[in-house]
């Protein structure tokens, strides 16, 4: 997994309406996410993956997030059953996408009042 640790993500207070803000498990491994996901940047660079979308194993994940492989797992299940990410299996990597990515960390001068 790539350690460039530059930048932000945007996090809005709505998500504390969120059903799953309360689980500290499933918010962790949301919020991993997002960290961890390619982006546009502003000069237009290309990425490896789209945008809202990075590749990691599952161990590497049980590490940093220092949680369980059943815990991530069902963290995982959670957030694709919502319809906040969607991941897929090749082999030991794990590609996942934050499916509203852009809507969550829009560009400059747009307004997402949702």
């Amino acid at each position: 997994m790539q350690e460039d640790k530059k930048g932000y993500v945007k996090l809005y207070r709505k998500i504390e309406d969120w059903k799953y803000f309360r689980d500290p498990y499933v918010l962790q491994v949301f919020i991993f996410c997002l960290l961890h996901c390619e982006y546009v940047k502003k000069d237009n660079t290309i990425a490896k993956f789209r945008s809202g979308t990075f590749e990691t194993t599952k161990k590497e994940m049980c590490d940093i997030l220092g949680i369980s492989r059943d815990k991530l797992y069902k963290c995982l299940k959670i957030l694709k059953d919502d319809g906040a990410i969607d991941y897929c299996l090749n082999g030991r990597i794990t590609t996942v996408r934050v499916l509203k990515y852009d809507l969550y960390q829009a560009i400059m001068n747009r307004n997402f009042d949702e």
